[in-house]
């Protein structure tokens, strides 16, 4: 498998996983509840893969920005269809913005032959 789809990879299992937890969490109806301690789970799950993996295989300036915009919009679309949370047209407005910053600072790296990804330069 080639670098690139295990780092995206990856990140999409992050962010399901770290949505799903926060989405149960917020759901749960008290801090005892078996939903409550499966969403903290799923978030702890999350975390280690963040820190465990993503961390030592990605550079921070760009890990950090496509995981913090795709958990914006991931978050997003979770309160809205599993919470019934309203989505108004700014936020929707603001995540296709996030998405294009996402998108920008993945395509500002490039993979060189042996898989590695460096920043395009100016």
């Amino acid at each position: 498998m080639s670098t690139l789809l295990l780092r995206a990879g990856l990140l999409l299992t992050y962010v399901v996983i770290s949505v799903a937890g926060m989405a149960m969490i917020k759901g749960a109806p008290s801090l005892v509840s078996s939903k409550w301690m499966v969403g903290v789970g799923l978030y702890v799950v999350g975390f280690v893969i963040w820190l465990g993996m993503i961390l030592r295989i990605m550079p921070l300036s760009q890990a950090f920005p496509i995981a913090a915009g795709s958990l914006v919009v991931g978050t997003q679309v979770a309160g809205w269809l599993v919470l019934k949370e309203r989505l108004t047209l700014p936020h929707l407005a603001g995540a296709v913005l996030i998405m294009a910053g996402v998108a920008l600072i993945s395509l500002t790296a490039t993979p060189t032959p042996t898989g590695d990804l460096h920043y395009v330069e100016d």
